[in-house]
């Protein structure tokens, strides 16, 4: 790697990274949700999805966020309090907590699931199709790269 692919590539991750953060709190807050950070969107955003096939436990929503447990428990608990989520008990099994999105938490998830098409619209309307390929798998190699990382520290 050249000193410049170097710098390019550090730039990227730096920039590319916080100034999505900034655009997608933003548009929570644009849309009168000011009481949420991207991490707790994220967390009703996995909540929601895992929710979908009754997959909602504790367990899996850590798994997904890739996170501990106790982490989520403080997040989860934030959460409850702020009304976004709910703690529940699987009738067939009462030591299992789930945990579902409340109407509140919905909405909000509606409104994070709308900036991130936007978003990807927005990347795609600028790309030609080739290009749109490159991304893509760049982006696709980059998260296994990633997740093989993070799975190698857990």
């Amino acid at each position: 790697m050249t000193p410049k692919q170097y710098e390019q590539l550090n730039h990227f991750f730096v920039r590319t990274f916080n100034s999505i953060l900034a655009f997608e709190e933003r548009a929570l807050s644009d849309m009168g949700i000011e009481n949420v950070s991207v991490k707790e969107s994220h967390v009703i955003e996995i909540v929601v999805e895992l929710e979908k096939t009754k997959q909602n436990s504790m367990t899996n929503i850590a798994e997904g966020l890739n996170i501990t447990v106790g982490a989520l428990s403080t997040a989860v608990q934030t959460l409850i309090k702020k009304g976004y989520l709910e703690r529940n008990y699987d009738p067939s099994d009462r030591r299992l907590v789930l945990i579902s999105a409340t109407e509140a938490g919905h909405r909000v998830n509606q409104i994070h699931e709308k900036f991130h098409q936007d978003m990807i619209q927005h990347v795609a309307e600028k790309l030609n199709p080739e290009d749109l390929d490159r991304l893509t798998l760049s982006l696709e190699q980059l998260s296994v790269f990633f997740e093989s990382i993070s799975k190698k520290q857990t």
